[in-house]
């Protein structure tokens, strides 16, 4: 049996999505410091005058947290009601990070604010999938 069209132990998505989680928001970090020390703001319009502002370190922290949360739930909603959980979700998740491309090309922002915004978009994604599929599956 392949490792993907296997089932995975749900009581182990909590720690795997911490584990995805933690190394996701590091790593942005890391991105994000040294994308500011070189000089680029990441400006973002603010509700409800849009006004831009400088991207928080929370708003990146928050962006990688709640996607873990949710893509443990939705790995647990499949593990619960398909017959290869793993499978659906990597395709979902493939999806997701692609249509999550779209945000920040939306953004007032110069291209390569853009670019590492979604580099920061896909070492979220990468983490999150790599914890959940590599912390779960049943031996």
């Amino acid at each position: 049996m392949n490792r993907f069209d296997r089932h995975i132990n749900p009581r182990l998505l909590p720690k795997a999505a911490l584990i995805g989680a933690v190394i996701g928001v590091v790593a942005n970090l890391i991105v994000y410091a040294a994308a500011r020390a070189g000089g680029l703001e990441f400006s973002a319009p603010v509700p409800p005058t849009n006004q831009p502002m400088p991207l928080p370190v929370v708003a990146v922290v928050v962006a990688t947290v709640i996607p873990a949360i949710g893509a443990a739930v939705l790995l647990a909603l499949l593990n619960r009601f398909t017959s290869r959980p793993l499978r659906v979700f990597l395709i979902c998740a493939g999806v997701v990070l692609v249509l999550s491309f779209a945000g920040p090309f939306t953004l007032p922002v110069s291209l390569l604010e853009q670019m590492i915004l979604n580099l920061m978009h896909v070492i979220a994604a990468g983490a999150i999938v790599w914890a959940l599929v590599n912390y779960t599956v049943e031996k």
